[in-house]
């Protein structure tokens, strides 16, 4: 697929490691461009199935039409897919990351 950033955060987190890790902590910033890196070999989300270490989803209700890769147990890599002519595009959204409080 190709791929897109909703924001210019997104693609610079993606591009740019240490930022992403500033944001959201060294494993998540780690998954999240090994998940941006799927996106790009795969040629369609129903392919990300095989890649259980993700726990791929089509999300449901008021956020149908978007798709989930997990980034650990707090945090999710939420993106939309559209026709791109020959290939289909990923839009990266958000990274979504749940905080607990003690």
């Amino acid at each position: 697929m190709i791929i897109k950033f909703r924001t210019n955060t997104l693609r610079r987190r993606y591009e740019r490691h240490r930022d992403a890790q500033k944001a959201w902590g060294a494993p998540i910033a780690r998954k999240y461009v090994q998940a941006v890196d799927l996106l790009k070999e795969v040629d369609h989300p129903s392919h990300l199935a095989a890649f259980r270490q993700f726990a791929y989803e089509p999300l449901r209700d008021d956020r149908k039409g978007e798709h989930s890769l997990q980034l650990g147990r707090r945090a999710r890599l939420i993106f939309t897919v559209s026709e791109g002519g020959a290939a289909l595009i990923a839009r990266i959204e958000e990274v979504s990351v749940r905080h607990y409080e003690h």
